[in-house]
């Protein structure tokens, strides 16, 4: 409090001044603070050493007990599901799956689910999971653990993992013959990807009371204790090159850093190489410097995070305090012993039995180590009271120079001082100026609402239904409706212009506004939220409250401009297309990267729908916003009989 009476706060007080005509290097200071941070995480002095925080986990790094009886189990497996699936070509062999559970002796059920496609009328998808109960044989069914498996038909455009329901079944058999479970353990195999996850678990956890008009998931005709972790495989071969571990969840979620570490250490014990982005040994072995390679490490974990888009079926278990993961085996691409060729698949059963019998031992959920965390390595990462301070550094700005604006807005209007700061002027001071409190609100109200309608218009099922009447394709109807409100966005500042001081008023709004956007959203989702202040930032240091003019006023407008989300949508795969397509023309390559923006959105739009990914939400009702009135401030206008009174004085 003391900083803020202080009366060398204003424009009169030397220092006030200094910081008021600073403003711009003191964001431009901040703002290379703030990634410097960041690189400087890359560093081992910045970065912590990964370990178990819960003891409990330590029971699956003794010696393993699944043999070689179970591989074989997994290969004959393996081959007879290669002849199922040539007759069954487009479609699940759901009867195959099931009676293999049965015959394990599982407790076997089948979840149907309905997608009724929200973009065309009557439109539906069908769909069916398969999963098994092996019963706790000692305790009542208080507590399970899932392990799945997604079933790719033949024609699947996605890479051939039918090695994972294999795997899958040779582990429930050998779970089977063991009585030391304290805990449920569901085998689910899943279809249609990551909607039949999603429509399982809805299913399993609500039990068809809130059926969406969209997803109708129906009920489960058993289910298991509550769900403490899960384990999703994705195995395209039993000879396995390496692991891949996939973390990252729905709207940027994470499991407990604890059970990525133990993957880890029963990866190592089992010999098979696995981490985090893992790639082939051939490019491991690459002289790439440590602090560069750990930088592409981070920057690729927050690209992934930012989109809210799971990378794999463990993503939609987060959303329920589930803490999972996938294991991705890939498969071998180079020649290797015969005698030895699926020695890897043993590995990867061994370390799925580490996993369980860890999980089995867990008296409570996770909740010793880090829930938020970047990893530097496999074996590193930093946490979030490491990486915060980045996205503060680069918010900081927004903040100091509101402060200094709102000082310099409320000062009187002609006060005047000294050329040596110590004779201060006697002239009589005016009365304060009177701001225009509610023409501001009103405009910012104004922007808001665009972003409403933006938000809200292609959800509306009548909408839909209009488009789909007058035979408009669903990505054709999204960018329509999404192009009237960017046009309307982009001219209201022709329309409603501001009086006097308004725009210093509504840039302050501004400035706290993205500030506390920046903050909240990096809070919910640190990649998404430094990576909109790292390309959002610059404005604070290119606007300024006293309206230049020529290349700066120009740079300003243009770097705003290219700020719009469908323009940045759109340069974003027009780059892509560019390296994917060169052989193609110019106006080939923009009419190929419309098409692809228009699909992009409308993706986003039905993993919003469906999934509750909140990136559409959070950029159509907040950050088009935002962007309006950024524009509105490049554009510098305000009302004019204002300026043909400043003119005429």
């Amino acid at each position: 409090m003391g900083l803020l009476s202080d009366p060398s706060l204003t424009p009169r007080g030397k220092f006030g001044r200094t910081l008021a005509k600073h403003s711009g290097k003191i964001s431009l200071f901040f703002y290379i603070a703030g990634l410097a941070w960041f690189v400087c995480l890359s560093h081992p002095e910045f970065s912590h050493g990964t370990y178990l925080s819960e003891n409990a986990l330590s029971p699956g790094l003794v010696d393993p007990e699944i043999g070689q009886d179970s591989l074989r189990l997994a290969q004959s497996l393996y081959e007879e599901l290669q002849r199922e699936r040539t007759e069954h070509k487009s479609t699940t062999p759901h009867a195959w799956i099931a009676a293999k559970m049965h015959q394990i002796g599982l407790e076997t059920h089948v979840h149907n689910f309905t997608l009724r496609y929200p973009f065309s009328a009557g439109k539906e998808y069908h769909g069916k999971n398969v999963y098994g109960i092996l019963r706790a044989p000692r305790v009542s069914s208080t507590e399970g653990v899932v392990y799945a498996a997604p079933y790719r038909a033949v024609n699947s455009v996605h890479v051939d993992i039918t090695a994972s329901v294999p795997i899958l079944l040779a582990f429930a058999d050998f779970a089977r013959k063991k009585n030391y479970w304290a805990k449920d353990l569901v085998f689910l195999v899943t279809e249609q990807e990551q909607l039949g996850m999603h429509a399982w678990l809805e299913a399993y956890h609500e039990g068809g009371i809130r059926d969406s008009p969209i997803l109708r998931c129906g009920n489960l005709p058993a289910r298991a204790g509550a769900l403490q972790a899960a384990l999703n495989l994705e195995v395209q071969d039993l000879d396995i090159d390496y692991i891949d571990v996939k973390i990252e969840g729905l709207n940027g979620q994470l499991p407990n850093l604890d059970m990525f570490n133990l993957v880890q250490r029963l990866t190592s014990r089992s010999s098979l190489s696995s981490g985090y982005k893992h790639s082939p040994r051939k490019k491991r072995r690459s002289h790439r410097g440590s602090l560069e390679d750990n930088l592409r490490h981070m920057l690729e974990m927050l690209k992934i995070q930012a989109t809210g888009v799971p990378n794999g079926n463990h993503g939609l278990f987060h959303r329920y305090r589930i803490e999972s993961l996938t294991l991705e085996a890939v498969k071998r691409t180079t020649n290797t012993n015969n005698n030895n060729r699926y020695g890897s698949g043993l590995s990867l059963l061994k370390t799925i039995e580490g996993i369980s019998r860890s999980l089995n031992n867990l008296l409570e959920r996770f909740h010793q180590s880090y829930f938020f965390y970047i990893l530097v390595q496999n074996d590193r990462f930093v946490s979030i009271g490491d990486y915060m301070p980045c996205l503060i550094a680069l918010a900081s700005p927004m903040f100091i120079k509101a402060f200094l604006l709102w000082l310099t807005t409320t000062a009187t209007t002609d006060e005047t001082v000294s050329e040596d700061d110590s004779v201060p002027s006697h002239d009589e001071e005016k009365p304060p100026i009177q701001l225009p409190y509610i023409s501001v609100v009103l405009f910012m109200v104004s922007a808001l609402l665009l972003g409403f309608l933006c938000n809200t218009l292609p959800f509306s099922q009548h909408v839909r239904d209009y488009f789909t009447s007058m035979g408009v394709s669903t990505e054709m109807s999204v960018g329509l409706i999404l192009g009237v409100q960017v046009l309307l966005g982009t001219l209201l500042p022709l329309f409603y212009t501001l009086p006097e001081h308004g725009l210093e008023l509504l840039h302050i709004g501004v400035l706290i506004f993205m500030g506390v956007t920046l903050i909240v959203t990096g809070l919910l989702n640190f990649a998404l939220g430094f990576i909109l202040a790292v390309i959002i930032s610059p404005l604070t240091i290119l606007l300024n409250n006293e309206h230049s003019k020529g290349f700066r006023q120009n740079l300003t407008r243009l770097y705003t401009f290219l700020l719009n989300p469908i323009v940045i949508i759109y340069l974003l795969i027009l780059w892509l297309t560019l390296f994917e397509f060169p052989e193609l023309s110019f106006a080939e390559l923009g009419m190929r990267a419309l098409k692809a923006s228009l699909d992009a959105i409308t993706f986003g739009l039905m993993d919003s729908i469906i999934y509750g990914n909140w990136l559409y939400t959070a950029i159509a009702a907040i950050y088009f916003p935002l962007w309006i009135l950024l524009w509105t401030l490049s554009l510098g206008r305000q009302n004019l009989i204002t300026q043909l009174e400043k003119k005429t004085n």
